[in-house]
């Protein structure tokens, strides 16, 4: 019998290297704005009660509060 795991586990470790360097960024706060790649940012932020909606509810609800402008999603 073949073993699989070494190899999708491979796998895996290539797919979280792209992912995390697709969106690496550097978080700071200077004790007056969060800095984000050295640039002062306002999080907008607005919150989605889950219990309210069903799971196929969930990316419309998000896509929604992304293009209402919003940064933070509490939940």
């Amino acid at each position: 019998m073949r073993r699989w795991w070494p190899a999708a586990l491979l796998g895996c470790a290539v797919a979280v290297s792209v992912l995390v360097a697709a969106v690496e960024c550097a978080v700071t706060y200077d004790k007056k704005a969060v800095l984000i790649d050295g640039q002062r940012r306002i999080l907008f932020s607005g919150s989605i009660h889950y219990p309210r909606s069903t799971p196929d509810m969930w990316e419309g609800l998000i896509q929604k509060a992304k293009d209402g402008g919003l940064d933070v999603i509490q939940t």
